[in-house]
């Protein structure tokens, strides 16, 4: 009996080591295919001499659900916009990917803007393009926050406040405990020199807990949203924004600050 036993914990056993090695040579096939990816990305010859370029072929050989995030952190730090495009192309249904491209094109004119080297109407375009990508992802998941919130920044910067405040509305339906949201329409009232109201979204923000910004404050810090960098990234750095708004602002309107 203890024989037939160890009989048979012998071939558990080595059904498991074999299990183990395969789940192993699967992982190193795809660190391999991963590595291969960012070489071929650095490469431009590999890309301007393909209609479908070999980053592309590349990435239909890995597990692209598994190891989504990888990819898309190789071929946004490439900083190239045509692999941007491409990736969309081929992969048309996920509304991640047109979020990476358009922080791809935001990051790209605010690089334009800061180097100062190209035309306003260059700039304009690119940012145009950001915002059409931002869109496209809207039409597949119109719940996604971070979208929501850095589309009504763009309309916000381009003065069309009717438009931000519905997007950053929007935003709050979702995640009504998102302090970024309300940092964002504090800055649009201070621009339209709404100063009250821009308070009362201050101070709101000043209220809020550990404990209830968590699961909305993660609606806006997802690993594709490639800008949170530029943002507060935490309650207590966005608290420390709107406090320096807030005391200008009781200035402004000879309000006594209440902290």
């Amino acid at each position: 009996m203890k024989k037939k036993y160890l009989l048979q914990f012998g071939t558990v056993a080595g059904v498991v080591t074999i299990l183990v090695s395969l789940i192993g040579c699967a992982q190193t096939r795809q660190t391999r295919a991963l590595n291969k990816l960012e070489r071929l990305v650095l490469d431009d010859d590999e890309y301007h001499g393909h209609a479908k370029s070999n980053v592309i072929s590349s990435i239909e050989s890995i597990d692209y659900e598994k190891y989504h995030e990888e990819i898309v952190n190789i071929i946004f730090d490439s900083g190239n916009l045509g692999l941007m495009d491409q990736l969309v192309e081929y992969f048309p249904d996920d509304f991640r990917n047109y979020i990476v491209r358009g922080d791809a094109y935001l990051r790209n004119s605010w690089m334009q803007q800061l180097i100062g080297i190209l035309m306003k109407s260059s700039v304009t375009a690119t940012v145009n393009k950001a915002k059409d990508s931002y869109m496209k992802a809207l039409e597949l998941n119109n719940r996604d926050v971070y979208v929501l919130g850095v589309l009504g920044f763009i309309y916000g910067e381009n003065k069309e406040y009717d438009k931000a405040e519905e997007l950053f509305n929007k935003g709050l339906e979702i995640a009504p405990n998102n302090p970024l949201l309300c940092l964002a329409l504090g800055q649009m009232f201070d621009r339209m020199k709404e100063y009250d109201i821009a308070i009362n979204y201050y101070e709101t923000i000043l209220e809020f807990t550990e404990d209830e910004v968590e699961n909305d404050f993660a609606h806006m810090n997802q690993y594709y949203h490639k800008l949170m960098g530029y943002y507060p990234d935490s309650l207590p750095k966005v608290k420390e924004e709107a406090r320096k708004y807030l005391e200008k602002d009781y200035k402004k309107t000879g309000r006594e600050s209440t902290s």
